[in-house]
């Protein structure tokens, strides 16, 4: 099973409700809204996207389908962007 974890090479600060992140070495910078925010938190430690989904249904109103779908979104483009890393 494959663990998430951030990347903390990422420069990142709060404004607003929203967390604000930059990739000094590519010269580009991200927002992230918050449940992407909240993804980002939780990732401090490496977490299944298992783990995920059940950590985020728990905390918000969303089905299980909506849930897993926006969160492998979320994951699939931090991924792109290199906030975070895949572990073994």
């Amino acid at each position: 099973m494959a663990l998430f974890i951030r990347n903390n090479e990422t420069i990142s600060g709060q404004l607003n409700d929203d967390l604000v992140m930059v990739d000094i070495e590519k010269g580009s910078y991200f927002s992230l809204n918050s449940v992407a925010t909240r993804i980002w938190e939780l990732l401090e430690n490496p977490l299944s996207s298992e783990s995920l989904y059940e950590v985020l249904m728990a905390e918000y109103e969303v089905s299980p389908e909506q849930c897993r779908t926006e969160v492998n979104e979320y994951l699939e483009k931090m991924k792109e962007l290199g906030l975070i890393q895949v572990v073994a």
